[in-house]
Order: C-alpha cells, then sequence, then structure tokens
C-alpha cells in the first residue's frame, strides 16, 4: 500500500512539475513585450529563449510519455478521426461559448483575451508566437496531458477516467473565470484524449490541435493587425 502511494505521489508531482514547466516560456514572452518599442536585441534574446525553452519541454515530456506509454507503437494517422475530433472540439465550444456569452457576457475567453493581447506588437514576437501556438505548443501539451497524463493513471481498457483526467488538468493550464470557460478548455482536452485512445496514435490528437491553434490564432490576427 506504502508502494502504491509512493508511485501515484511521484506521478502527481511529475506532472504537477510540468503543468509548472509548460507556464515559464510565456514569461520570457511577456519580457520581450516590455521591449518590443525599444530594444529589439532584446526582444530577440527572449524569443530565442522561448523557443528554446518550449523545445527542452518538447524533449522531456516526449521521454516521459515514452516511459509511461502503454498503448505500444503508433497505429498510424487516421484522417477520419481528426477531421471527425475537430468538428466535434468546433460543435462543442461554439454551443459552450454561447453559454458563456448568454450567461456571463464573454464574448471570448480569458485566455483568449491574454493570447490576443501578445500580439500585434512587435513583427518577431508575432511571428515566433504564432509558430509555437500552432507547432509547439500543441505538440508539447499533446505529450504532456495525452501522451503521459493519461498513460500515467489508470489502466489501458479505462479509456473514460483517462479522457475525463485529461481534459480536467487540460483546462486548469487555461485561464477560466467561470465554470463555462473552464468546461470549454476541459471539453477540447477530453474530445484529444478520447481521439488518441481510440487510434493509439498520438499524432492524430497533435494534429488536431495544431488545426485548432492554426484557426485560433488566424481569428486573433485578423482582430490586432
Amino acid at each position: 500500500m506504502i508502494k502504491v502511494i509512493r508511485q501515484w505521489t511521484s506521478k502527481v508531482i511529475l506532472i504537477a512539475l510540468m503543468l509548472i514547466a509548460i507556464e515559464i516560456p510565456p514569461m520570457a514572452v511577456n519580457f520581450a513585450l516590455r521591449y518590443s518599442k525599444t530594444n529589439q536585441l532584446i526582444v530577440d534574446g527572449f524569443m530565442a529563449l522561448f523557443i528554446g525553452l518550449m523545445l527542452a519541454i518538447i524533449w522531456w515530456a516526449h521521454r516521459t510519455y515514452e516511459a509511461y506509454n502503454q498503448l505500444g507503437q503508433p497505429a498510424g494517422i487516421k484522417v477520419g478521426w481528426i477531421i471527425g475530433g475537430y468538428l466535434a472540439i468546433i460543435l462543442g465550444m461554439d454551443v459552450l461559448s454561447y453559454l458563456n456569452q448568454l450567461i456571463y457576457h464573454q464574448t471570448e475567453t480569458a485566455n483568449n483575451a491574454a493570447l490576443g493581447s501578445m500580439l500585434g506588437h512587435n513583427e518577431v514576437i508575432t511571428i515566433v508566437f504564432c509558430f509555437s501556438a500552432v507547432v509547439l505548443s500543441p505538440i508539447a501539451e499533446e505529450f504532456i496531458f495525452r501522451g503521459t497524463l493519461t498513460n500515467m493513471f489508470f489502466k489501458r481498457g479505462n479509456i473514460w477516467p483517462k479522457v475525463v483526467l485529461s481534459g480536467i488538468v487540460f483546462s486548469t493550464g487555461h485561464m477560466s473565470t467561470n465554470p463555462i470557460s473552464f468546461l470549454i478548455y476541459a471539453y477540447m482536452g477530453m474530445v484529444l484524449a478520447y481521439v488518441y485512445l481510440r487510434t493509439d496514435d498520438i499524432r492524430n490528437s497533435i494534429a488536431i490541435h495544431m488545426i485548432n491553434n492554426a484557426i485560433a490564432m488566424y481569428v486573433l490576427l485578423v482582430q490586432v493587425i
């Protein structure tokens, strides 16, 4: 019993450290924004640091994912699942966003508002941040919230506990100001987890995440540029 408790405790601590780590790179962007109009060299340095931190997190998360992987070798990319998963995310999040606006009068989540505030101030910051949002962040987050988290807890056949856990923990990494905005990201995380677990290939959830973020970033860019 003590051994089991220690194992679960170490797993919880590891996930907590990953959640903290994924929040660190954006700090470099915030520092870069302070010099966006005055010192381009400092901006470039902070953005290089940002990319370096993201790559380090991806490496760490991938190594951890491989250590806990219950699903074996990737089963292959499933285009149908990618399209279906993305459509499920869009439909569900549209309904939840409508409820968020109806009940809490919020036209966008605090997370999207924070992302939008980082765009349009400096060309280098905008380009690097968009690249990270579309490519680096989906890879890092999928390895953490789907690849590591869903394999670390519960047995292989227990899909739904894994799905729910992934969605809840994923949403804690995004800014939520009310229960519905929390559900928006929890729902997205659960769909991504379901696709990953049903297809046995994390590349499918990564692809969905990339598509979703690419369209979201395009919408934000249109608003600020």
